[in-house]
């Protein structure tokens, strides 16, 4: 029966929503005489009835009028039951009205009221109820998915956390069609067993047991205001329950307005770090940014977009954007562009195509634009491919970072940061190698007593979600149903995310004076077996092995690729010093002094200009093989009043 009706046409629905109130109307009025009278009422005066009808024929054409059967009657919600009582209202007014004018005797005006209360009783509870039995809600058990009217399966879901944010991503899920609300689920014993928004709230075993009988297909998770551990921890509860697991974006994405609370989508894999994000300190952020001209490049990276985005909410004078790569800049400039005028500013971008090997275009830019702050990310940094374009590599990563710095130097720009890597420490594979002369260059040239420009360096290890990551690559191969290509079982790397990698940039900016290197605690490194094992889970999916060969993903090593490290390393010695923030730390290492790194970048040209791969790893070779841990101590470079200070002047 309630399959048929579902299936009604919207002039039929309305037609059996009318019907029902006309019913409630008649017995609601009897019931009021009934009440009013204490006893069972029969209308003694021959004008009652008469009066009766035409007050509920009017009673409908009134709640016609005031759209009351605009209500879908689905999601009915507390707008809906306003709109109700101000119907209920509106007709117990006819029945005054009618009452008053007719002057038939024996009508109590307290009629009115008491038939006010139950008209709405009965039209509210009535709707809600139908509501329940189209949801397909039933108390003691979660229902199994069925069918839409076009035929297509609708998701039961379950929303993991009784907070503010899973009541609301409720209440948005009610209004879609592809989703069923089915439970909220925390393992708080206060809440489990009670309701929110209408659902009830069960406990995780309760939602094993619902996903067990086919009665919950995903699980949307929404405990974004807890700590990392607690949402670690809620992550490896739901990890093996053999649903996808999705969740909704953080409160700070939300009030951006680049998302609603709506909009789930898979675990962020920031997400799956043992860590909590390392929260900035905004002072260090603003210093090098606020009312400066700013120019980044690899401006349409991973990471230099990123670095845009951040330094466009800092209010900048002028934002310079520099790729070779027409697409990747077109998109970040029409970004930030929506992003500016979302935020209501107004800094000046300036889009620009060309390499950093152009020195006359690096020069023109810095003197044309009156640069202050310069934010380097422009880099080759695949490893695999790098170890078969030694040239285009070095060239880009050494002699365009040359380039960029001497350029810095003469047009007396104020501040520059590298972004580096941490395979630079103790390379085993060109692209470290490139990297790490590059660090040497900035170090030996920010040591020369005439330069003014304040360098600085920030080495972080693998960035999560950026492009060619090892994530993006294993959420597309588990899409496509596997395998799971991993390179060693115990191989191990350090992950940091988008937003924590571009903080640390923006910050280190504001503490490097001299070419120093600064570096994330990052805690523990994460095994790459392990990360796949867990996206793999997440994805409502399980690994297929020996001891389980039904699972539905199998994980393959394939070797370490050439020039890849089974464990990276973020430091080349131990001399570690604090600074203001406390979980940047500032790497105390050895620098080539400048006249002695010289003579090996002529070298190094000469066998970039030549082609000459042999000659290029040699080079390499022979200019970081002296890396060795400074035996010294340092103190902390600023304190926390002094960074103050110096925002405050800047």
């Amino acid at each position: 029966m309630i399959n048929k009706l579902s299936t009604l046409g919207r002039a039929r629905k309305r037609a059996v929503i009318i019907a029902f109130d006309i019913v409630s109307m008649s017995l609601a009025l009897w019931l009021a005489f009934c009440i009013r009278y204490g006893e069972f009422y029969i209308p003694i005066n021959m004008w009652v009835l008469p009066l009766a009808a035409a007050a509920i024929a009017l009673g409908a054409g009134v709640l016609l009028l005031l759209k009351v059967y605009r209500v879908v009657i689905r999601y009915i919600d507390v707008n809906a039951a306003l709109t109700i009582a101000v119907g209920s209202g509106a007709v117990s007014a006819v029945w005054f009205v009618l009452a008053y004018v007719s002057r038939v005797k024996d009508l109590p005006r307290s009629v009115g009221f008491i038939y006010f209360a139950l008209l709405f009783l009965f039209m509210f509870f009535g709707r809600l109820g139908a509501a329940r039995l189209l949801n397909g809600d039933h108390p003691g058990r979660l229902p199994v998915a069925r069918s839409n009217k076009a035929g297509a399966s609708e998701s039961n879901v379950a929303i993991y956390g009784a907070t503010p944010a899973a009541s609301a991503l409720g209440e948005a899920l009610r209004r879609h069609p592809e989703y069923r609300l089915r439970c909220f689920v925390d393992d708080n014993p206060a809440w489990v067993g009670r309701t929110m928004g209408g659902a009830p709230i069960r406990s995780t075993e309760e939602l094993r047991d619902a996903i067990r009988r086919g009665a919950v297909q995903q699980v949307f998770v929404a405990i974004q205001s807890s700590t990392r551990t607690e949402r670690v921890a809620a992550l490896a509860a739901l990890s093996n329950m053999g649903v996808p697991v999705m969740t909704i974006p953080s409160y700070e994405e939300i009030m951006s307005g680049r998302y609603t609370v709506s909009d789930v989508r898979p675990i962020n894999v920031e997400d799956l770090l043992k860590r909590d994000i390392v929260p900035p300190i905004g002072e260090l952020i603003e210093e090098g940014v606020r009312g400066k001209s700013v120019l980044v490049t690899g401006a349409g990276g991973s990471i230099g977009s990123e670095i845009c985005r951040q330094v466009a909410q800092q209010g900048p004078r002028r934002l310079v954007l520099l790729d070779h790569s027409e697409f990747a800049l077109f998109s970040i400039e029409t970004e930030l562009r929506a992003l500016c005028e979302s935020l209501g500013t107004a800094p000046d971008l300036v889009p620009i195509i060309g390499s950093l090997l152009n020195a006359r275009l690096v020069r023109s830019l810095l003197t044309d634009h009156e640069i202050d702050t310069v934010f380097h990310a422009a880099a080759y940094k695949h490893v695999p491919l790098l170890e078969f374009n030694e040239v285009s590599g070095v060239a880009n990563n050494v002699i365009g970072t040359r380039i960029l710095a001497d350029a810095c130097v003469e047009a007396n720009v104020p501040r520059l940061t590298m972004i580096s890597t941490d395979k630079a420490v103790r390379p085993t594979n060109v692209m470290g190698r490139s990297k790490r002369v590059a660090e040497l260059y900035i170090q030996s040239l920010a040591a020369q007593s005439e330069v003014q420009t304040r360098f600085g360096i920030v080495r972080f290890g693998n960035v999560l979600d950026s492009s060619g990551s090892v994530v993006q690559q294993f959420r597309k191969q588990i899409g496509e149903g596997g395998p799971v290509t991993v390179t060693h079982p115990d191989i191990t790397r350090f992950f940091m995310s988008i937003p924590e990698a571009t903080q640390l940039v923006l910050q280190a900016n504001s503490l490097a004076t001299k070419g120093e290197v600064f570096v994330l605690d990052m805690g523990e490194p994460v095994r790459i077996a392990d990360l796949a094992r867990t996206m793999i889970a997440l994805s409502g999916m399980t690994e297929r092995t020996h001891a389980n060969p039904d699972g539905d993903i199998e994980i393959i090593y394939i070797g370490l690729r050439p020039g890849e490290k089974l464990h990276e390393e973020l430091f080349v010695g131990e001399a570690i010093v604090d600074t203001v923030h406390p979980q940047i730390k500032m790497a105390m290492e050895r620098s080539m002094p400048f006249q002695e790194l010289q003579p090996h970048l002529r070298r190094l040209e000469i066998a970039l200009e030549a082609h000459d791969a042999r000659a290029i790893r040699t080079v390499l070779n022979k200019i970081v093989e002296g890396d060795f841990p400074v035996a010294r101590t340092a103190k902390p470079i600023r304190t926390q009043g002094e960074a103050s200070a110096t925002a405050v002047k800047g």
